[in-house]
């Protein structure tokens, strides 16, 4: 069985930035239909810390706020090679540059997962503040069904 680790990050300070810390808590308070086998690491925004945590798995899932251009609220999964070919834009989150880096470095120095997937949430608003926007906040169970059910065919391998 693959070893997969699925690492919330974001900024709670941000608005929907930190939509992917908030959805991880979510999924580890829920103890109910999460597939077994799975690592929960609450990533925040210590991206250089995330280095050590990327090289014990075999599979890693991202989940945060990505900017691809779809309606707020919606999700989208990403592999590694989408981030390499610019297929999705960070330029609204406050960390999604360093993200990349922790990546691309890890892939130099042989710590990279042999997949690394970005559950992307589509954000509204990333503005200084500490709640999300309405389009998010109504989504967020929904967004976690749709998270729960990803990774249980991750773990099966579909």
């Amino acid at each position: 069985m693959k070893k997969i680790g699925v690492i919330g990050v974001g900024n709670p300070l941000r608005r929907d930035d930190g939509i992917g810390v908030f959805l991880l808590k979510k999924l580890i308070d829920r103890k109910y239909g999460l597939p077994a086998g799975i690592e929960y690491i609450d990533g925040g925004t210590g991206y250089l810390n995330l280095i050590h945590d990327l090289d014990r798995f075999d599979i890693v899932v991202f989940i945060d706020a990505v900017d691809f251009n779809g309606k707020p609220g919606d999700s989208k999964i990403f592999e590694y090679e989408d981030i390499k070919s610019k297929k999705i834009n960070f330029s609204s989150s406050s960390h999604g540059e360093d993200i990349v880096q922790v990546i691309d470095f890890s892939k130099s120095v042989d710590m990279l997962p042999e997949r690394v997937v970005f559950f992307g949430v589509q954000p509204k608003d990333v503005s200084f503040g500490d709640t999300f926007s309405d389009e998010l906040s109504t989504k967020s169970d929904v967004l976690i069904d749709d998270l729960i059910c990803y990774l249980k065919k991750l773990v099966d391998g579909i």
